[in-house]
């Protein structure tokens, strides 16, 4: 049982992993918050339901899913974040608060606010590790969750566009002076966060087998949990910090109660924050070090 709990744990965890990511991109690269990344979570996942609904494959609705997530961190982007001063570093997060509310009310008005059900991907495969039984959703879950997370990895620190986000998350003046087109890497930055933000939605939806209009919220606090307990810009501390909170939220509904899952991790936060300020593994100079 604990082994069963302890796997659908690391489960949940890596599809917080991807969310999380997306967010540490932007703030590596901006030092920014995108606060519509959520909603933009959302929107990926009611998509990818709607195709998996008609009966649609799945690497269909998963590349659309991905696709749109980053379509929408584009647009999000240009709307929230190019042209809007830095002098008002503030300015940026109400402005990406506003965009969030925006997706969500386009989705309920021209999609409805019912939630939608999301099939089980390979139904009649299922594997049995020791006392783990995995079905086929869940394998997809975790084999797509862990090439997108190790893909990340190899991204940044194995390409050229991989080295130029690196250069400019540690200093995006000297960056420039050293030819390296800022404008465009953080437009990639959001692009990618937004891809991230959309294959974790849906992923989400697999997991539990439900999509709402109104997950983006929870998905935003869920992935702010994460980031602060890993370190705000950290992609190490990151994909930890949700293993930790997937696995702590599964343990506590399995063995105490639902109704104490968000409490339990509001406090472990708290705590970390109290000892350890600046998260788990910190925020160094730039991405250089958290990857």
């Amino acid at each position: 049982m604990l082994a069963q709990q302890l796997f659908n744990g690391l489960l949940l965890g890596a599809t917080f992993c991807l969310v999380a990511l997306g967010f540490n991109l932007v703030v590596g690269a901006m030092d920014r918050l995108n606060f519509a990344l959520g909603e933009t979570s959302m929107v990926s996942a009611m998509f990818g339901a709607i195709l998996l609904e008609a009966e649609l494959p799945f690497a269909l609705a998963f590349l659309v899913a991905t696709v749109t997530g980053g379509t929408l961190a584009v647009v999000v982007y240009f709307a929230s974040f190019k042209y809007v001063s830095k002098d008002y570093p503030t300015a940026s997060i109400l402005s990406s608060l506003g965009m969030g509310l925006v997706l969500t009310a386009l989705v309920t008005k021209y999609l409805g606010s019912d939630q939608r059900s999301v099939p089980d991907v390979l139904p009649g495969v299922s594997l049995e590790i020791g006392s783990v039984r995995v079905s086929g959703t869940q394998l997809v879950i975790l084999v797509l969750a862990t090439l997108m997370t190790i893909g990340l990895y190899v991204f940044l620190d194995r390409t050229v566009w991989g080295t130029a986000i690196r250069g400019v998350s540690d200093d995006a003046t000297t960056a420039a002076l050293l030819g390296v087109p800022v404008q465009r890497v953080i437009l990639l930055t959001f692009a990618l966060s937004g891809v991230l933000a959309g294959a974790a939605g849906l992923l989400t939806g697999l997991a539990y087998h439900t999509v709402s209009p109104f997950d983006g919220f929870t998905t935003t606090l869920t992935a702010l949990m994460i980031i602060v307990l890993g370190g705000l810009g950290s992609v190490t501390g990151g994909v930890v910090a949700a293993l930790i909170i997937g696995v702590l939220e599964t343990l506590t509904v399995a063995y105490l109660s639902a109704t104490l899952r968000d409490l339990i991790v509001f406090v472990l936060v708290g705590v970390v924050l109290l000892l350890r300020p600046q998260g788990l593994f910190g925020r160094n100079a730039g991405v250089l070090e958290r990857v």
